[in-house]
C-alpha cells in the first residue's frame, strides 16, 4: 500500500474493516487457493437481471409507502412493510410484447457487430496475419462508439418514448 492509501486508511476513509474477507482452500501441492463461490451467489456486476434479454425488460412496481421492487411480466409481489399485493399481469400483453419487441430489436445491432468484428479477428488470426487483429479491433470500437452509437440510441431514446406506461393499482389493502 502506497503512501496515498496508508493516509486514508489512518484517517478512516478508506475503511476495509467491514469488507468480507475471502475464504482460502489449499489446492494442488499445498498452495492457498481462494474458495469458489457458487455461480448463484455471485454479485452481479451488470445493471440487468438475468432473462432480460429474451423475457422482456423489468417492469418497476413502486408500492405507496415507499417500497420499491423490480418484476418481470407475470409476477405477482406483496409488499414486506404494507402486506398490499400488486399483480403485473394486469398490464396488456400486447403493450408489454411491444415494448419487448423494440428492447430486442435495439439489441440486434451491436451482437452483430460484435460477433462480425470477432469472426474477423479468427478469420485473420488463422490465416497469419495476426496484425489486422491489431487495427480491426481498435477501429471496430471507433465505428461503434464515434458512428454508429449516437444514432442508435437517439432511435432507441424515440422509439421508447412513445410507448404506454402503466399505474399499476394494489389488488388488497
Amino acid at each position: 500500500m502506497g503512501k496515498r492509501g496508508r493516509a486514508q486508511a489512518d484517517s478512516g476513509e478508506l475503511d476495509l474493516s467491514n469488507e468480507a474477507k475471502p475464504e482460502y482452500t489449499k489446492g494442488p501441492f499445498g498452495m492457498k487457493r481462494r474458495k469458489r463461490v457458487p455461480f448463484s451467489e455471485r454479485e452481479r456486476i451488470g445493471h440487468e437481471a438475468p432473462g432480460t434479454v429474451l423475457r422482456g425488460p423489468l417492469i418497476t412496481v413502486d408500492c405507496e409507502c415507499g417500497e420499491k421492487t423490480e418484476l418481470h411480466y407475470g409476477d405477482r409481489w406483496s409488499c414486506p412493510n404494507c402486506s398490499r399485493s400488486y399483480d403485473t399481469s394486469k398490464i396488456p400483453r400486447d403493450q408489454y410484447e411491444k415494448i419487448r419487441k423494440i428492447q430486442f430489436r435495439y439489441r440486434l445491432l451491436p451482437i452483430a457487430l460484435g460477433a462480425v468484428s470477432i469472426s474477423l479477428a479468427i478469420f485473420f488470426t488463422l490465416t497469419g496475419n495476426v496484425f489486422a487483429v491489431f487495427v480491426l479491433l481498435p477501429s471496430a470500437l471507433v465505428v461503434w462508439f464515434m458512428l454508429l452509437r449516437p444514432p442508435h440510441r437517439r432511435g432507441f431514446d424515440k422509439a421508447i418514448s412513445d410507448l404506454p406506461t402503466w399505474d399499476l393499482r394494489a389488488e388488497s389493502e
